[in-house]
């Protein structure tokens, strides 16, 4: 029976370089040959991922995309949008207005821009690049947003950020789904999305149990995938609190970890 196999990607699917190794571009692409479901799961923007889906030849085998940390699904050869999940927009400014007061900026993802109110925003460039979007700065974004993003992403000094997050948290995480997944971003999804929400999304959608997907993670934006896969993998890299949740943990993401566990359970 064909297996969903979800891949987040830093710090998982890229190694330190940022690249995806020659033998985990192997692996996965004779995974994919033998009728199993790739499915790459990131916080990024659907263009953040696109050369990933490219080298990975997903368009070959009908692989998707799972984007702002499961709020977006996309087949990726399609361009089909197969669960879409937005931000409500009266919650949304609150939540921006909020976070002018407590010393956090943040970025949001649009229709292939990157809106931010400040161009202080920390790994602005870095999220900017990543994305490969257009930056655009307006002082007045939380009272003049006029669109529903998938999610928000807070940024600040790993030093600073403790104090912010918990005020949002406190203020707001019964309205939105909250997780840091760096030591320095902080992400803002719709209530209940998450990446181990989509996994359940694309497991109906394809009829294929939960017990037959296999998630690969590393951080702690990962958790909610490998819990609730039938197996859930972290990188040896991967966080302290990552590591007491795996059903196995496999090499790092330098040493090849994703093509290891497949070589020895999946394509043997």
């Amino acid at each position: 029976m064909a297996k969903i196999i979800a891949l987040d990607i830093d710090g998982t699917l890229l190694n330190s370089k940022g690249q995806i190794s020659p033998r985990t571009k192997k692996a996965l692409e004779e995974a994919l040959s033998k009728g199993n479901i790739v499915v790459i799961v990131s916080g990024r923007s659907p263009k953040g991922v696109l050369k990933y889906a490219e080298i990975l030849k997903l368009d070959l085998y009908d692989g998707l995309l799972s984007n702002y940390n499961g709020a977006r699904i996309t087949n990726y050869k399609t361009q089909k949008i197969l669960f879409n999940h937005t931000l409500e927009l009266d919650y949304l400014r609150e939540l921006l207005e909020f976070s002018e007061n407590i010393d956090i900026n943040y970025t949001i993802y649009y229709d292939g821009k990157c809106y931010t109110n400040s161009m202080d925003t920390y790994k602005l460039e870095e999220t900017r690049a990543k994305n490969n979007m257009e930056i655009i700065y307006n002082k007045n974004l939380s009272y003049e947003i006029d669109f529903k993003p998938n999610n928000v992403l807070f940024a600040c000094h790993p030093d600073k950020i403790k104090e912010p997050i918990k005020k949002i948290h406190d203020e707001f995480s019964d309205r939105f789904t909250l997780v840091k997944s760096t030591s320095y971003y902080y992400e803002v999804m719709p209530k209940g999305v998450s990446k181990g929400k989509s996994l359940l999304e694309i497991a109906n959608y394809y009829n294929i149990p939960m017990s037959d997907i296999i998630a690969f993670g590393d951080e702690d934006n990962d958790l909610s995938m490998i819990k609730d896969a039938g197996v859930g993998v972290v990188m040896a890299n991967g966080s302290e609190s990552m590591l007491k949740q795996a059903d196995y943990i496999t090499l790092s993401n330098d040493e090849d970890g994703i093509a290891d566990y497949l070589e020895k359970f999946v394509l043997n």
